[in-house]
């Protein structure tokens, strides 16, 4: 049933992206369109280039004092005296630093430069690690006070947005900056500023008719790479959405002559962005001191109390798990498990074969395996699993696809797994 380079079919398709919704926002609403008075798009691209910084994070590789390496997570912007905003899968890299030694977290500022210390970390709690089913929102918090600050639309602005409007972004993509690399207090970052279209409404349900008051998911037509993750969307000036399209997981390793390297294995291969409701519902969470997330720089086993604020440790997701992918029924069978370290192992069976799982599991529960199909059979594709496990009961489930070089090249569909 799977796993051809050209997978094409599946009998169900649970959450594809490229699935259309029953209904979706389509035409003028009652409310007047709010675009007449729009500031011009170098007067709003000032504002944000003022306003984005790019997340950069600094391992010791050697005994030295110079041996420092800094690479470029992602993106922030602006949203407080204090306060940047971002995707979850940011801040919860962090979370799951595997033991590199990072020795500290900064912002650097477009176009000044500037250096901002960062000080905790915060994921949505309802971030699953599922970037187009859950909200994909992060917060980081500043030592120093920020000289400029994006405004989040209204309400009113937000049910305004219609299909065809255009999106401004401002932020720091991962191919740029392999030629312009940025070393904080040494190199000026000037963030890549770039306009698109609004191409569909969704919901992280699937099964829902998307209307007006049910938007979660923004998707767009601006041409992204990883390194724009958490940049401002913005129409008409304001903060309509938050881009996460080319979700990664991202993987630092440090060889044994000390050098580092970076990797980033693509989650998605469209363009969306997180509706800004998530952002202005996570700022309340914030100002509510209802979410502590965890101290910066990390410890070598990842973030103090997980993205949330009450993460689990590693051993509390410790044991074996049994599970499938589907419907239809039986096309799969996976069984991995997690040792009182948090290591993660496993196996994933199919018609084609018996694979060998590797993954991870966070502090926050969150849970990325992937097999090893496209290395033992020849034009296979891999299987790639994300989602969660709640810690309390053992139930663990998630969302399953397939890559080619690191893009998604078929549907998805759901997975679960039960502890044994």
């Amino acid at each position: 049933m799977r796993r051809s380079a050209s997978l094409k079919t599946k009998a169900v398709r649970t959450a594809t992206f490229a699935m259309t919704v029953a209904a979706m926002l389509t035409g003028c609403t009652s409310t007047p369109n709010l675009s007449s008075n729009c500031p011009s798009n170098s007067e709003t691209f000032a504002k944000l280039n003022a306003a984005a910084y790019a997340v950069v994070f600094s391992v010791r590789v050697g005994p030295g004092e110079n041996d420092i390496q800094y690479l470029t997570l992602g993106t922030a912007f602006a949203i407080g005296d204090r306060l940047l905003a971002t995707n979850a899968h940011v801040t919860e890299f962090f979370n799951d630093v595997g033991g590199i030694p990072i020795e500290e977290v900064v912002a650097v500022q477009s176009g000044t430069g500037e250096v901002v210390t960062l000080l905790r970390a915060l994921t949505h709690p309802d971030y699953t690690g599922d970037p187009v089913a859950s909200p994909d929102i992060g917060l980081f918090t500043t030592q120093e006070e920020l000289p400029s600050k994006l405004t989040i639309a209204t309400d009113a602005e937000l049910s305004d947005l219609d299909l065809g409007d255009d999106l401004l972004l401002s932020g720091f993509p991962g191919d740029v900056q392999e030629l312009f690399e940025i070393t904080p207090g040494v190199t000026v970052p000037q963030a890549t500023s770039l306009t698109g279209q609004i191409s569909a409404f969704r919901n992280h349900d699937t099964q829902q008719v998307v209307d007006t008051d049910n938007i979660d998911v923004i998707q767009h037509q601006i041409p992204t790479t990883p390194g724009t993750s958490g940049s401002a969307l913005v129409r008409c000036g304001k903060v309509a959405a938050v881009h996460n399209a080319g979700t990664v997981t991202i993987i630092v390793t440090v060889d044994a002559q000390g050098n580092l390297t970076q990797d980033r294995t693509a989650a998605a291969n469209n363009n969306f962005g997180v509706h800004a409701k998530y952002l202005r519902e996570m700022i309340g969470l914030f100002e509510d001191n209802s979410i502590q997330g965890f101290e910066l720089p990390p410890t070598s086993d990842g973030g103090n109390n997980g993205g949330g604020g009450g993460g689990q440790q590693g051993t509390a997701f410790s044991g074996t798990y049994v599970g499938s992918v589907g419907p239809p029924a039986n096309q799969n069978t996976f069984t991995f498990t997690i040792d009182n370290n948090g290591a993660f192992s496993g196996t994933s069976t199919w018609a084609t074969g018996t694979f060998t799982l590797t993954g991870s599991v966070n502090v926050a529960g969150t849970v990325n395996f992937s097999d090893n199909a496209n290395v033992l059979i020849q034009n296979f594709n891999q299987g790639t699993y994300t989602g969660s496990i709640n810690a309390t009961t053992g139930a663990a489930s998630g969302q399953y696809f397939e890559t080619d070089n690191g893009a998604q090249v078929s549907d998805t569909f759901s997975w679960t797994a039960t502890r044994q």
